[in-house]
């Protein structure tokens, strides 16, 4: 049966797919989709959610601000897999509850990430600007299974991405705040401590999350261990690098160059970090696969329908 429970979809991402717009349809007859293409915080996301029951968010913040100005709120549906922008305490407090799927854009993360790795190790960026010039140049860079290749978290997208690692050729060290060297044996990788990686890995790659723990996780300490002339890539939050010290250590040779995804504030207030000549930065496109963009939608719609139905109060934060 149809609900009739009004619902808010504030992802644009998910309110541009049709297909998603027809399945959430297909389960709630009652529903209002973000179609200004703006990002909905603050005020703007008090008044989309003021008359709606439930919710579908992506990237919004909800806080106790926006909660207590929401008292019709009862669930949420998670769109994708990021949670550093949700306080659940306030979300206990308001008793608002959030149905959540784990790791359902990991296969779209870790293969971005790998792009990232083969684009700045080979220079296939620098490469192609030069060859839509018609300066045809050799530019030469190095081949990623020579590099031992640092996993830096070793959760749902940390696993692929040192697999994938791993089928080029590449020795791949894990370092993961809980011991996951059984885990890291099986996988045919090597469990090692935070100091080894970043002082014999030639490539790091960040997949832990967002939170206070891990914010400038990665600073000028971190980089000056790093071996000279390595790489860097974040897909994983902004802010868990030091950017300052970033544009520091490419400046000094330190880092060779980096691939980030993600930036502590996006769009950027500046373009030094964009603009080096030693970066590649893509818009936040880790899981914007047309293949994650379903999972992460359904698993957002199952949330819903998990919490309204009473069937599976396993899903919920």
């Amino acid at each position: 049966m149809i609900s009739t429970t009004r619902i808010g979809v504030c992802s644009r991402s998910f309110s541009n797919n049709e297909a998603l717009r027809i399945e959430l349809l297909s389960e709630f007859s009652n529903v209002k989709f973000n179609d200004s293409g703006r990002s909905l915080n603050g005020d703007d996301l008090v008044e989309f959610l003021q008359d709606c029951e439930g919710a579908i968010i992506a990237l919004e913040y909800i806080d106790e601000g926006i909660l207590s100005r929401l008292p019709k709120l009862s669930f949420i549906g998670k769109y994708g897999v990021g949670l550093d922008k949700i306080d659940f305490e306030a979300m206990d407090r308001n008793n608002v509850k959030m149905g959540w799927t784990p790791g359902v854009n990991s296969t779209a993360v870790s293969e971005l990430t790998l792009n990232l790795a083969l684009s700045i190790v080979r220079n296939t960026m620098q490469s192609a600007e030069l060859a839509k010039t018609l300066e045809w140049k050799q530019v030469t860079g190095k081949q990623l299974s020579s590099l031992v290749f640092g996993v830096l978290g070793y959760g749902h997208v940390g696993t692929k991405v040192a697999a994938l690692a791993k089928a080029f050729g590449c020795d791949v060290l894990v370092y993961d705040k809980v011991d996951k060297s059984d885990e890291c044996s099986l996988a045919g990788v090597k469990f090692v401590s935070k100091n080894e990686m970043f002082e014999t890995a030639d490539l790091i790659s960040v997949h832990v999350p967002g939170n206070l723990e891990t914010h400038h996780l990665i600073g000028a300490n971190e980089l000056s261990i790093m071996k000279d002339s390595s790489y860097l890539i974040n897909t994983a939050r902004g802010g868990i690098i030091d950017e300052t010290a970033v544009l520091q250590s490419l400046e000094s040779g330190k880092l060779m160059a980096v691939g980030f995804d993600v930036l502590e504030i996006e769009p950027p207030v500046s373009d030094l970090l964009i603009n080096h000549p030693k970066t590649l930065i893509t818009t936040h496109i880790g899981g914007s696969s047309e293949e994650a963009i379903l999972s992460m939608g359904r698993a957002a719609i199952t949330g819903l329908l998990s919490y309204k139905n009473a069937s599976d109060y396993a899903l919920f934060k």
